[in-house]
């Protein structure tokens, strides 16, 4: 029988309420000094990459954050003993317990920020022309006209990243100041404005909410996919070599969870 593990826990108490994961098997924790491993046993194969089984591994996560602290394993995490739990836990006790003690009592929020990127670089490019840059230039030899196209799109591109280096620090700073920690990406493609997640303390929720609230009634012609609370996926430090917390596999398990919301202001990203 193998062990399915879902989180680390900054408890070595048993589970009092019951929950079940994979297989409808009901979770436990293995104690380990004052921490602990939630899993379950699987009595079957190696589990599949179904929606059913990533919510499954999602719903124990989003349960047991409502009591404890929880460091989220990556998705399909199993072992073969308890034995090699353990060693893993004795490996690693310093940096799960300094990762339980940053993250207690907070909760991650993600949002993803669609703008219209190519009615933005066509306003940017009618306002270049009429600047009046192209009647500057008379000599249209292929020289000068290779040069001036490439400086046209240089022009341009400048100022759209340059736009929405402005547009994020504007978000930022509403969402930013309910924030402990926070990780942006921003134009991961033309169309996708900001790609964040921010770690709130869960008595700041309401706050950082309403500050999304804000944003969002300022600027119609953007879309918003917002949503949390999660667990901290992306927020626990660890060894690189530790990789099955380090790659917790939450963009498996939101994606499909987001299939199931819809984007403010959008049916689809």
């Amino acid at each position: 029988m193998k062990i399915y593990v879902y989180g680390i826990i900054d408890s070595n108490k048993q589970v009092d309420e019951p929950v079940y994961g994979l297989e409808k098997a009901r979770v436990y924790n293995i104690p380990f000094r004052d921490i602990g491993v939630v899993a379950s046993d699987l009595t079957g194969l190696m589990p599949d990459v179904t929606e059913d089984n990533i919510l499954a591994h999602e719903d124990v996560v989003e349960s047991l954050m409502e009591n404890f602290t929880v460091l989220p394993v990556k998705f399909l995490t199993v072992f073969d003993a308890k034995e090699n739990i353990l060693s893993m836990m004795g490996d690693y006790y310093t940096d799960f317990k300094d990762n339980l003690n940053r993250l207690r009592n907070k909760v991650e929020f993600g949002i993803k920020v669609i703008w219209p990127a190519e009615k933005i670089k066509e306003h940017i490019t009618s306002c270049y022309w009429k600047s009046g840059w192209k009647e500057a230039v008379s000599d249209d030899s292929p020289i000068k006209r290779f040069i001036r196209e490439k400086f046209e799109k240089y022009k341009i591109d400048k100022e759209f990243t340059e736009k929405a280096n402005r547009l994020v620090t504007t978000i930022d700073i509403f969402l930013g100041k309910s924030a402990a920690e926070k990780k942006l990406e921003k134009l991961k493609t033309e169309n996708l404005l900001l790609d964040g997640v921010y770690l709130v303390e869960k008595d700041k929720q309401s706050n950082f909410k309403e500050a999304f609230e804000h944003i969002r009634s300022a600027r119609t012609d953007l879309r918003y996919l917002f949503s949390g609370p999660w667990p901290p996926y992306n927020f626990v430090i660890l060894p690189r070599k530790y990789c099955q917390l380090r790659d917790s596999g939450r963009a498996d398990i939101s994606d499909k969870v987001i299939q199931h919301q819809g984007l403010v202001g959008a049916d689809a990203i």
